[in-house]
């Protein structure tokens, strides 16, 4: 990163396209009758993943540069795969699809991904989906590989015991095509871009609050997509902006989706030189973001119903908080643990290399902003996160210092972009 230092971050930008969206189209788009048209996905090793499942279930799927294009005949004319649906690292497609198999009934599947995922617990997707009658097994009764056999499922009224995007969504690709009303009552609104899309795709979806219907049974039928950039990808550009002198920088079209938008609410808390300028859109929200250094930020304290908005910008946002007048403080997030790795931890460890100070929470942590020299020789981990690698990049330059990172391939999970567009944004002071 030698030639990313010694300067600073102006211009105009993209981000990747969102990858909860991504997922949901290819999901959508193959069990809806007709062709669907995915116009911006994001293009990565996770999206890929579902992609190739989707294939494997019997969809048509071909790329045409930066766009897909799903041919499907329908959820009654998908097939049980010849063999094991491999996820890779992609949290999102094993839980997601562990709800859509089931939900197809006729199905016998086995889903597994790599180590990291082996160590994920997939028994909080499961719990709900055996109570709709799914016949699924775990490793441990906990963790992936995941057996998928057919059922007859029946319509589910669930209590989340956690706010996840995730858990909901497989309860709801369940029960598509189940007849009955399913009822998912939440503690906190999470990301909601299953009932957005669902709707699109012409399932009978409501929600109100924190409480989500949906009256299966009914034949989907194929819809055109378009993908805003990612907000948890642009969320590493904020950060870097608002923290590197003279910055100012541009992200145009991201989603401004309200269940993901969470980081903005706090830079904005916080002081933070952000403009938001919005587009007129039927789907998800989006918009352009403008970013500029802020060099007296206040810090910040979060937790509760906010949490599900910003979960996977926590890491960045500890970047932040290190450059804050004051003490932050995160709580109620103790999903975090059970992500790619255990971020709680990941995020620490690796920040106080920087001479960050922490105090560990079981659900979050307290930062002490400031931050030292690095030790010379000082290896960093990625912990094969691709979130802990782009937040380590983007302190390492916010402190302008060099660090070595023993791995840093999963960033292709989101952003595989990200260094090429760093080196276009940087300027010589």
């Amino acid at each position: 990163m030698k030639q990313l230092l010694n300067g600073t971050f102006k211009g105009t930008t993209r981000v990747p396209g969102d990858k909860s969206i991504t997922h949901r189209a290819l999901m959508l788009g193959a069990l809806s009758k007709g062709t669907t048209r995915i116009n911006r996905p994001l293009i990565s090793a996770d999206t890929l993943r579902t992609l190739e499942n989707m294939r494997q279930l019997g969809a048509e799927i071909t790329r045409d540069g930066t766009d897909f294009t799903v041919v499907s005949e329908g959820h009654e004319n998908l097939k049980s795969p010849a063999e094991t649906l491999y996820t890779g690292n992609s949290g999102t497609t094993t839980r997601l699809i562990t709800g859509l198999l089931a939900g197809l009934k006729n199905i016998t599947a086995s889903v597994e991904g790599d180590a990291a995922i082996a160590k994920r617990p997939m028994d909080r997707v499961v719990i709900p989906l055996s109570q709709m009658g799914a016949d699924i097994t775990l490793k441990d009764e906990k963790y992936p590989p995941v057996n998928i056999r057919p059922a007859v499922i029946k319509p589910l009224e669930y209590d989340m015991p956690i706010a996840s995007a995730q858990v909901k969504s497989a309860i709801l690709f369940a029960a598509l095509f189940t007849e009955g009303e399913t009822v998912v009552h939440e503690t906190h609104q999470s990301r909601n871009h299953s009932e957005i899309m669902m709707g699109q795709f012409g399932a009978d979806i409501s929600v109100s609050g924190t409480t989500v219907k949906l009256n299966g049974g009914r034949n989907l039928t194929a819809a055109d997509v378009t993908v805003p950039g990612d907000i948890s990808s642009a969320a590493f550009l904020i950060v870097l902006a608002l923290v590197t002198k003279d910055a100012d920088i541009t992200i145009e079209n991201v989603s401004l989706n309200e269940t993901r938008a969470g980081i903005i609410d706090v830079v904005l808390e916080m002081g933070g030189n952000i403009e938001i300028a919005e587009h007129d859109s039927t789907g998800e929200k989006f918009g352009d973001i403008r970013v500029q250094y802020t060099p007296d930020l206040k810090p910040f304290h979060i937790g509760g119903d906010i949490i599900p908005r910003l979960i996977d910008e926590i890491p960045i946002l500890a970047v932040l908080a290190a450059f804050a007048n004051g003490e932050s403080t995160v709580r109620g997030a103790e999903e975090l643990r059970f992500k790619e790795t255990d971020r709680i931890t990941a995020v620490i460890s690796e920040l106080e290399k920087f001479g960050v100070s922490f105090e560990e929470y079981k659900d979050g942590f307290k930062v002490t902003p400031g931050y030292g020299t690095v030790k010379e020789d000082e290896l960093f981990k990625g912990y094969h996160d691709h979130r802990i690698i782009m937040m380590l990049i983007v302190m390492a330059l916010a402190v302008n210092t060099n660090i070595e990172i023993d791995d840093d391939s999963a960033i292709d999970v989101s952003f595989p972009s990200f260094i090429s567009d760093l080196e276009g944004l940087r300027k010589d002071r």
